[in-house]
């Protein structure tokens, strides 16, 4: 797979970390990382979801992440939301907090 890495650390997980999220082992994952083996079409999709990308994104397909509608939203928005889906879950969750707050008031 051409982006799992990418996207794995991006999100500060470990191979350990994905393998527990996939229900497949360690090594299964790292074959996977290093294309020494490919997951099977419905894993494709479940890491796809996982990432919030789009399969073709997550294979190298596309530089689009796609699933993601920004339709609608206002100039800079749109570059938000791309962000902060790429974002580890450190990052999405002081931004949660930051947004909290700021609803508080």
């Amino acid at each position: 797979m051409i982006r799992l890495f990418e996207l794995r650390t991006e999100r500060e997980l470990s191979q350990r970390d994905m393998a527990k999220a996939m229900n497949v082992s360690q090594g299964t994952y790292n074959n996977w990382e290093n294309s020494n083996t490919q997951p099977s079409i419905e894993q494709l999709i479940a890491l796809a979801k996982f990432f919030g990308v789009s399969v073709d994104y997550l294979i190298g397909n596309s530089d689009d992440f796609g699933q993601v509608n920004y339709e609608g939203l206002e100039s800079g928005q749109g570059n938000f939301l791309r962000l902060y889906l790429a974002a580890s879950p450190a990052v999405q969750s002081a931004i949660k907090t930051i947004l909290e707050e700021y609803d508080k008031k």
